[in-house]
């Protein structure tokens, strides 16, 4: 009985016009979506530096002077202003107003400061009721956000 005959092995082999879905290439998805990152990061990083950063110079420099820190104020002068207004006259001008208004009780920003330089203006209000606008110009210096003018303290 060594006549038989075995069967026929079959194998898959692939048709042409195979009906498997062909899948889509989705490249160009990650690479949108990288560059959309990196507009993001680039974005945030400028909105960062010209006009978070002035920003949070001129409310430091309002606390220290709510405070009345007038030296740390100072300290948020830009160079050239301070080689116009010594520290003493700062602190004196800051203690007049002081004394005729009251201590700084509230301060807004009235207008965000962009750009470098950056020009603010402050609503400013003052123990005894009164209210002004301040108007600040800030500028880097060596990569720190300083106050160049001001107004009123």
């Amino acid at each position: 009985m060594s006549n038989l005959m075995k069967p026929p092995e079959y194998s898959a082999s692939p048709v042409s016009g195979s009906t498997q879905p062909h899948r889509k290439s989705r490249r160009w998805v990650w690479i949108t979506l990288g560059v959309f990152a990196l507009l993001c990061v680039l974005g945030g990083a400028l909105v960062w530096t010209f006009g978070v950063n002035p920003a949070i110079a001129g409310e430091q420099y309002y606390i220290a002077i709510r405070n009345q820190d007038y030296a740390k104020a100072y300290s948020y002068l830009g160079s050239d202003l301070r080689a116009r207004l010594s520290q003493e006259a700062f602190t004196q001008q800051a203690q007049q107003q002081d004394a005729a208004l009251g201590r700084v009780t509230q301060y807004t920003y009235g207008t965000f400061p962009i750009g470098d330089p950056a020009t603010a203006t402050e609503t400013v209000t003052r123990a005894h009721g009164s209210t002004y606008t301040v108007h600040l110009e800030l500028r880097q210096e060596v990569g720190v956000w300083k106050i160049t003018s001001f107004d009123r303290i």
